[in-house]
């Protein structure tokens, strides 16, 4: 099977957090653009929540060949000054959320 690029493993997870979103009872609101520090918005209790959507992944072990542990990716200053927060799909097509601004 060929390898799936980058951008398209992005797309195909922001397609998966879509459907998980709205499955947890949220409107969401889709950046159109495909660039920049927000890829999705939702609306929660009446409030805007900007959203950045990760693939999971994970640094590989060099003596067992393998993936182990997990890459936790970090904001921008944009993106903390713009209250997003970021919303992780595994390899499974499941959904977390990351650490949030006010965790820090």
């Amino acid at each position: 099977m060929a390898e799936i690029s980058k951008s398209r493993l992005g797309r195909v997870a922001e397609h998966y957090a879509i459907q998980w979103l709205l499955n947890q009872g949220h409107q969401v609101f889709y950046n159109v653009h495909h660039t920049g520090p927000i890829d999705l918005i939702i609306l929660e209790d009446e409030k805007l929540i900007p959203i950045d959507v990760k693939t999971e992944s994970h640094r590989k072990n060099k003596n067992l060949k393998e993936y182990q542990t997990k890459i936790f990716r970090s904001l921008t200053q944009r993106q903390k000054k713009l209250g997003v927060r970021i919303l992780y799909v595994d390899i499974n097509n499941k959904c977390y959320w990351g650490k949030s601004v006010k965790d820090d």
